[in-house]
């Protein structure tokens, strides 16, 4: 095994998604998988692609995005090192059904599914961590539909800054710092909200100091506020 693989297997003893392999078939895997990097503003994949394999990220941050039927990117997702993306395509070999871009540099690595499956018939804890890992996909897909269509813009970027501050969110002292390079196009093609009504409410925010910003960061300093704004449905 080279020193490469070495590497990635430190990195990725602790993913969920291997943890349930036996150390031989753990090897086989890294063994046939493929590490690149991928530069800042550039595709891992673009919508309809062939598909087939699987994604597990080492290092960096993607977002993931879909054209929606109105033409315009709809982000659902930002993800960062040890999250895997593709497993809807791992399992049924479909076409790419979202783009995935690089948003600063970022290593991963690519598993095939014809390496991939032969693992699953032998490893039942992993096929089951795969089933629990779409449907909870599927039920973060739901909410986000849920949302658009039934809050206001102050409600439904409340609750999107509040679930990136989860997945995303660094904890200091009484202050969360959502660890993304977000534009404010790209908050709101992550919310569903025109870039103007993105702004305008920031500022609003920004002045009675709910949210903050440090670095280029978005600051979260009022979450309890933001948890209210939330929950008032139109």
């Amino acid at each position: 095994m080279s020193g490469l693989t070495d590497s990635l297997k430190w990195e990725l003893k602790r993913n969920p998604l291997l943890a349930g392999l036996e150390p031989s078939d753990f090897d086989r895997l890294l063994s046939a998988a493929t590490p690149s990097v991928h530069q800042n503003r550039s595709r891992l994949c673009s919508e309809g692609d062939p598909g087939g394999s699987l994604f597990m990220i080492l290092s960096g941050r993607v977002k993931v995005s879909k054209v929606a039927p109105n033409g315009k990117d709809s982000i659902l997702a930002f993800m960062g090192p040890g999250e895997v993306l593709g497993e809807m395509t791992l399992i049924d070999g479909s076409p790419r059904s979202a783009s995935v871009e690089a948003l600063e540099t970022t290593r991963v690595l690519e598993v095939q599914r014809r390496d991939f499956l032969p693992l699953l018939e032998r490893n039942p804890t992993t096929a089951v961590w795969i089933i629990e890992l779409l449907c909870k996909r599927l039920r973060s897909t739901s909410e986000m539909v849920e949302a658009a269509s039934l809050q206001g813009a102050a409600p439904r970027l409340a609750l999107t800054l509040l679930r990136l501050a989860e997945t995303h969110g660094k904890k200091e002292g009484k202050k969360t710092i959502i660890d993304l390079p977000l534009s404010q196009s790209a908050l709101g093609a992550h919310a569903g909200l025109l870039r103007e009504s993105v702004n305008r409410q920031m500022k609003v925010w920004e002045e009675d100091e709910i949210i903050g910003r440090e670095d280029g960061r978005i600051v979260i300093l009022q979450a309890d506020v933001l948890k209210v704004i939330a929950d008032d449905l139109d």
